[in-house]
């Protein structure tokens, strides 16, 4: 049997294919960069190194941020649906304190502008999921291109692939002389075929950063990467169309966007952006579409504003007619971005002060008011289910009609969330209230 082995073996030099079935791509790599440490000492090497790197920037008062699928509540984070902003301000070996940041408009480029709050919990290193300790690691302004090679290392670890391969296409790119054996490590990590003539760059545009990215993949993988782009591209396209609903003659019109319009119309950007090199965006009677919706778009939000205007100068006297014509026409004016929540809040703000609840909460001067309100509150949180303005309003309006069981529901999630401080100090006043209301009804037989 050794013989047989050892022929063989022969046979695969004398053919050239024994250096390919011996050679172990991320041996020949960290020999390189590593003094020849095994791949998952490297990877845990530099995870280990993590804690020491933040707290060398925090404690020069330089606060690293990163998004985090977490939200703030009683000061400990919780768990998110929503990705939210967090400024590192405090790191020791086992965790860090993560402040959250809220958003405060945008920037001249569109981005969004965050300030610091002082809202902040304490997370165990191990939930900084992987993808956002790439966004706040350096990695195009690093130029230790070994500590790259370990990222990358710890990121293919992770099964985090597409980016792993872009942190290392940056070392690649600084290092000529590691190219080649990045490229292996690569090829070896995707089940890739090592392409003779060397890896292709493939660009792609990450909207939410602004950025364009790369990454190196083989030939094959580069073409059918341009395939998945022109599907990409019909099919996004049909959405953008699709979401604008019909815009054409003055509203209410048959169909209403199911996205509101600015960021209808900064999707439409970043599509052009993203797919500027595609075949499907050079046809005419697609750009000359993209274009007639984004005209639409602008007309519209023209239109909002004019309008909005006009709703200003309405009910400014307090006269109870007015301000329900001012409710009304705030409805007609929502018809045209309904999914634009700062103008539904402007909406249900209107029937709410319509409704005109009493300062005790346990009574308004018209009902109708108080429910037309609800369902544009209740839309509201659900975007945005921390927000305890809305969910002390929401109760009020609940508790107007005298509909205690579910004004104690939103009255008592303004209390979890804010404590004792801010609108929870309301909603504890107003729950004392209903449950004097609720005893005199109760004996007096109501």
């Amino acid at each position: 049997m050794r013989t047989i082995k050892t022929a063989l073996l022969a046979a695969l030099v004398c053919t050239g294919f024994a250096g390919s079935l011996l050679a172990d791509p991320s041996e020949d790599l960290f020999n390189k960069t590593h003094k020849g440490a095994k791949e998952a000492k490297v990877a845990a090497d530099w995870y280990d190194a993590l804690p020491a790197w933040v707290n060398s920037l925090t404690s020069k008062n330089n606060f690293p941020t990163t998004h985090l699928p977490y939200d703030i509540v009683k000061g400990k984070l919780k768990n998110s649906k929503e990705v939210n902003k967090f400024e590192i301000r405090d790191a020791n070996a086992k965790q860090f304190s993560a402040y959250l940041m809220v958003l405060n408009g945008t920037d001249g480029n569109g981005l969004p502008v965050y300030e610091k709050t002082n809202d902040y919990g304490w997370l165990a290193w191990k939930g900084w999921p992987a993808k956002y300790i790439v966004e706040t690691y350096p990695v195009e302004a690093n130029s230790e291109t070994a500590d790259l090679v370990a990222f990358g290392a710890w990121l293919y670890g992770e099964k985090e692939n597409e980016l792993a391969n872009r942190v290392l296409t940056v070392a690649h790119e600084k290092d000529k002389e590691l190219a080649p054996l990045i490229e292996a490590y690569i090829c070896d990590k995707e089940k890739w075929e090592l392409p003779a003539t060397g890896m292709q760059l493939w660009n792609a545009w990450d909207a939410e950063y602004q950025k364009e990215r790369s990454i190196l993949v083989t030939p094959e993988e580069h073409d059918k990467r341009l395939k998945e782009r022109e599907k990409a591209a019909e099919s996004d396209y049909k959405d953008i169309v699709s979401a604008r609903g019909d815009y054409k003659g003055r509203p209410p019109r048959r169909s209403s966007p199911s996205k509101q319009l600015v960021l209808l119309q900064w999707e439409i950007k970043q599509y052009k952006i993203a797919y500027a090199s595609s075949d499907f965006l050079k046809d005419t009677k697609v750009t000359d579409k993209l274009q007639e919706i984004t005209d639409s778009i602008t007309d519209d939000l023209a239109l909002i504003k004019d309008n909005m205007e006009v709703a200003r100068n309405m009910g400014a006297d307090g006269d109870a007619n007015e301000l329900k014509k001012k409710a009304e026409f705030m409805e007609e004016v929502l018809k045209i971005d309904p999914m634009d929540l700062n103008l539904r809040s402007q909406v249900g703000n209107a029937w709410y002060i319509w409704g005109n609840p009493a300062p005790h909460g346990n009574s308004c001067d018209r009902a109708d008011g108080m429910k037309k309100a609800i369902p544009h509150y209740e839309i509201i949180i659900k975007a945005y289910p921390n927000n305890t303005a809305f969910l002390l309003a929401l109760g009020r309006c609940y508790q107007a009609l005298e509909d205690s069981k579910h004004a104690r529901v939103y009255y008592e999630k303004v209390i979890e969330i804010d404590g004792t401080k801010g609108n929870a100090v309301t909603a504890k006043a107003l729950i004392r209230n209903m449950d004097m209301a609720d005893q005199t009804r109760a004996k007096q037989g109501k």
